[in-house]
């Protein structure tokens, strides 16, 4: 499974904008072969904060979605619409998965 992980915040008087293009990406990424989960989520206590949370079943899958015509949209505008200076993007191959390791009480 790979994740990734964005970070990004909108340029002023650009979040609407912003959230109009993210709710088109994250509908057809969602579509996508291979994508277990996709999502945008705004921080809790800084409404102009965000993070992107995908879920792919393999690089291969990845690799295809980022040829995506969705994505090609994103990318070409995320400049105009998000501050370049707070953007930050990670990929994580992960080798296993599993339930959290809760304390016993």
């Amino acid at each position: 499974m790979v994740i990734v992980i964005a970070r990004f915040r909108p340029r002023p008087g650009r979040r609407d904008a912003l959230l109009e293009l993210l709710a088109e990406v994250q509908e057809a990424s969602r579509r996508d072969d291979g994508c277990v989960s996709y999502g945008y989520y705004e921080n809790v206590t800084d409404a102009s904060s965000f993070v992107a949370v995908e879920e792919w079943r393999d690089t291969d899958a990845l690799a295809a979605h980022l040829r995506t015509g969705h994505v090609g949209r994103l990318i070409a505008s995320i400049g105009e619409l998000a501050d370049a200076s707070d953007f930050e993007i990670a990929a994580h191959d992960v080798a296993r998965s599993g339930p959290l390791p809760l304390p016993q009480r």
